[in-house]
């Protein structure tokens, strides 16, 4: 047996270890260019081809999956495209991408767009790279592990110094960084304690390593990685929680820089141990008061004692074989390659190896426990590259028919059938037990919520035994079940009976008009009297006098002065009424011609604005209304007789809020602002000119929104003229009058929610 960074290893293992590090660290990975042909796609829906040609000396690729669409993505190092080459579509492929970007150097990027989950397979025929693809996603974590694991970063070193890797990892005792190097050694300082600095002087960095590793919701004492190109060379930066040891530890090309998990992440990891899972998908600090205090909207988890803790930091700590609820590391259940695995990665080549054997050095590297039971038997064949080791040992649990709990960090193997016997019948102890228990009451007074509809809400928590009654004088619930059921029953109510928020609304309904006319127009008439009273008659027998005047003859008082009754030839005015005159009058002497003319002139504006403001308070998710206006009689005639109906000419509006938990407020509102129109009557009944509004809206606390409005503008113009004379230049005005208007108007309603502070 020999060891290796610690860790016991058969001479199979060891021997496959340093084939693998002899790889990392060589440094023949630049090779010749390689030429990226025109990718032919081949197949049909259960199973594709793509065959892409390449050219030069030892072409080098590497390959990852992506999703949101799934595609499978190819990178070529250290290549170019070929004159016209393109990809084209057929089976799964829907359609493919060829581009080129330089990553420290040239790199050719093929992505292939796969209509659904899909497993692949790469292989070299001759010159070719050769691409199966085949639908369903890879469930078999075995399958998976076989295939060429790769840490990040290209497949290709750059040429010269590079960082070629960059890659996090934990456990409870340190956090790692693991860096690929090529031709370059690394310079580690720590410039202020809750910054760890690696400069890599003269080395490139591929862009695909550009990225920032977020690990700061790891029970880690790293809360990132950074790493950037200087110009000097390359930098990762290591940035702390607080400050922790580290240490410098190489592996042929691969360094890694070890710093120490402080005692009190360690603690808060043990407290919140999980099963399957390396980590909670929150920080550990999400769940930091009592319960009591937090917000109605806050995630809490309610176990079956009573006691809460966070669901986003806690899965259950494993409790045994007799626990139903036990997690295992691999079943019999479909799917079980999609478990997510972050174990320390590890390499393993065996045949016909012990199964023993195997789980001494899965516990070895995973610093676990591992007991087997007796009927654990068998042999396996095994490889195993660059994998988490609760990957591996799922692969291989699968691959027996073997199922793995694990207790803090002792892990038991068993078969499955075995397991689920124990928890079959830790299921039917429990019930036995709990048909045994003693029953308790529990008389639970609320504050603010209903007894009555908290009783339908609270049933199906009950056990079969349990039972539930109201107190409607007091508004208490009197609970009768076992203690457990009563604990949990009781947690609820507390998270449940609060205090209801209240919103005070405010709305603003503005509204503005504004008018402009202007109008003009003349108004005039003639007489002609040759006779002997003008002293101009004719002097013949017949017609001894001529008399001519105006047509139209106007009754009632004369609006200007004229020797005679008043006789108009043109009476076009200002049809908008008369605000302003000019009047004359032209005549002879003896009176035998008079001309009398008025010109009329009107020139009218107004401006007017309307606020009106309705304000409510309401509490959350609860209905407000308010209403102000009259309500106007309007009869309607049948047989029956004749009947008075009230219809509403008011300013209304009906709320509806609704307090989220990042302090915005969700509003149902309709608003109405209805008024009485007495320049539009039906026998002295006004119309009803109506302005409404329903929507739905989500506004900040204090903010003010726009819930809606509405702009009309109007221009017209009209014109009375004696027709052919009127369209006369210049004389035309002689015979008619014009007149122009303008208005405009508009209406904006504003609404601002303000959440009453709570006493």
């Amino acid at each position: 047996m020999s060891t290796f960074n610690g860790v016991m290893m058969r001479p199979r293992v060891l021997l496959g270890v340093l084939c693998w590090v002899a790889l990392a660290a060589s440094p023949a990975l630049a090779a010749a260019p390689t030429t990226v042909g025109t990718a032919a796609v081949t197949g049909a829906a259960d199973k594709t081809e793509v065959r892409i040609p390449l050219s030069g000396e030892s072409p080098a690729y590497s390959a990852f999956k992506a999703s949101n669409p799934d595609r499978l993505v190819i990178d070529f190092p250290a290549s170019s495209l070929a004159p016209g080459a393109a990809v084209g579509a057929g089976g799964m492929v829907s359609r493919g991408e060829l581009s080129s970007f330089n990553d420290g150097s040239d790199v050719v990027r093929l992505t292939l767009y796969v209509s659904g989950p899909f497993s692949h397979e790469l292989r070299q025929e001759g010159t070719d790279l050769v691409v199966s693809l085949v639908p369903g996603a890879e469930a078999d974590p075995l399958a998976s592990a076989l295939g060429d694991g790769r840490l990040s970063g290209p497949s290709a070193a750059i040429d010269g110094p590079a960082l070629t890797t960059l890659d996090f990892a934990y456990d409870e005792a340190a956090s790692r960084v693991v860096l690929g190097l090529q031709d370059v050694t690394p310079a580690v300082s720590q410039p202020s304690s809750l910054l760890i600095v690696v400069d890599l002087p003269g080395a490139k960095m591929p862009t695909s390593l550009a990225r920032e590793v977020d690990s700061s919701h790891f029970y880690s004492a790293v809360t990132g990685v950074k790493a950037r190109p200087t110009r000097a060379g390359t930098r990762v930066e290591i940035s702390l929680k607080q400050s922790a040891e580290y240490q410098v530890k190489r592996e042929g090309s691969l360094y890694t820089i070890e710093i120490t998990n402080p005692s009190a992440l360690v603690q808060a990891r043990s407290e919140q141990v999980q099963k399957g899972s390396e980590a909670a998908p929150s920080s550990p600090q999400t769940n930091e008061t009592d319960g009591l205090n937090n917000a109605s909207g806050g995630e809490v988890l309610i176990g079956a004692s009573g006691r809460t803790s966070d669901p986003q930091a806690r899965f259950g700590a494993g409790s045994g074989s007799d626990d139903p609820n036990s997690l295992s590391f691999a079943d019999d259940a479909p799917g079980a390659g999609g478990a997510r695995y972050k174990g320390r990665r590890m390499s393993i080549d065996l045949q016909g190896a012990d199964i023993h054997a195997v789980f001494r050095f899965i516990a070895d590297t995973a610093d676990l426990n591992i007991v087997a039971s007796d009927d654990v038997k068998g042999s396996v064949t095994v490889r195993l590259k660059d994998v988490p080791w609760d990957q591996a040992l799922a692969a291989v649990l699968q691959s027996k028919g073997l199922a793995a709990q694990r207790f803090g960090n002792i892990v038991r193997v068993a078969p499955i059938e075995t397991i689920k016997a124990e928890q079959q019948a830790a299921l039917e102890k429990q019930n036995a037990e709990e048909l045994l228990e003693p029953l308790q009451i529990y008389v639970a007074p609320l504050n603010y919520a209903n007894a009555e509809e908290s009783v339908a809400q609270l049933k199906e928590f009950l056990t079969a035994r349990g039972s539930i009654q109201t107190d409607a004088r007091s508004n208490q619930l009197i609970i009768k079940d076992v203690e457990a059921t009563i604990a949990m029953i009781r947690e609820l109510l507390k998270r449940v009976d609060r205090q209801n928020k209240s919103v005070s609304i405010e709305a603003r309904f503005v509204e503005a008009s504004s008018s402009h006319i202007r109008s003009l127009g003349i108004q005039w008439g003639s007489g002609v009297d040759a006779s002997g009273a003008t002293g101009y008659s004719t002097g013949a027998f017949f017609p001894n006098s001529i008399g001519v005047s105006g047509g139209l003859t106007r009754t009632g008082t004369a609006q200007f002065y004229s020797p005679g009754n008043e006789s108009l030839l043109v009476d076009l005015g200002s049809p908008s009424g008369t605000s302003g005159a000019l009047a004359f009058s032209l005549g002879s002497i003896p009176g035998l011609i008079d001309l009398d003319a008025r010109l009329t002139a009107l020139e009218t504006e107004g401006w007017g604005r309307i606020v009106s403001s309705p304000r409510v308070s309401v509490m959350d998710n609860e209905t407000a209304m308010v209403k102000q206006g009259s309500a106007i009689p309007f009869e309607t005639i049948s047989n029956g007789g004749t009947q008075v109906q009230l219809v509403d000419a008011v300013l209304q509006m009906d709320i509806t809020p609704h307090i989220t938990t990042d302090g915005h407020v969700s509003m149902d509102v309709k608003i109405k602002n209805n008024r009485p129109d007495f320049s539009q009557s039906v026998q002295g009944r006004p119309a009803i000119s109506k302005k409404e509004l329903e929507t739905k809206v989500l506004v900040a606390d204090g903010d003010t929104a726009v819930l809606g409005g509405v702009y009309s503008a109007t221009e017209g113009s009209s014109q009375e003229r004696v027709p052919g004379l009127g369209s006369i230049p210049l004389l035309g005005y002689l015979f008619k009058n014009s007149t122009s208007s303008q208005s405009q108007s508009e209406m904006l309603v504003f609404i601002t929610p303000r959440i009453v502070a709570e006493n």
